[in-house]
C-alpha cells in the first residue's frame, strides 16, 4: 500500500477532496458553463427580441398584403399610391408636397 495513503486522515481528506472538487466544479458548470443558467438567460433574452422582429416583420408583411389587394382590386386606389410614392400624376394633376422638417419645425 502505498504510504502517503496509509494514514486514516490522508485517506479521509482524498475521500473529501475528490467529490467536494467534483461537485463544484459541476456547480460551476451548471451556472456559467456553456449550457448554464446564465447562457439560457441570455439565449431567452435573444428568443425574446427575434419573436418581437419576427411579428413586426410578419405585421408589416399583412400590411403589404393588404396593399397588395387593395391595388389589384381598386385602379383608384393603385394609381394614387403610384402618385404618393414617385410623384407620379396625370397631366391635369396637381400635386402638392409637403416637406417634413418644415411642417415639424413650424
Amino acid at each position: 500500500m502505498n504510504p502517503a495513503f496509509s494514514h486514516p486522515l490522508a485517506r479521509r481528506a482524498v475521500f473529501v477532496l475528490i467529490p467536494a472538487t467534483m461537485l463544484v466544479t459541476l456547480m460551476v458548470s451548471t451556472v456559467w458553463g456553456e449550457y448554464g443558467v446564465l447562457r439560457r438567460h441570455e439565449l431567452r433574452s435573444e428568443l425574446a427580441a427575434a419573436n418581437q422582429d419576427l411579428a413586426a416583420t410578419e405585421r408589416e408583411n399583412q400590411r403589404l398584403l393588404h396593399d397588395l389587394v387593395r391595388m389589384e382590386k381598386d385602379p383608384v386606389v393603385l394609381e394614387r399610391m403610384v402618385a404618393e410614392e414617385l410623384g407620379w400624376g396625370q397631366s391635369d394633376a396637381v400635386i402638392v408636397r409637403f416637406d417634413d422638417e418644415a411642417t415639424a419645425s413650424d
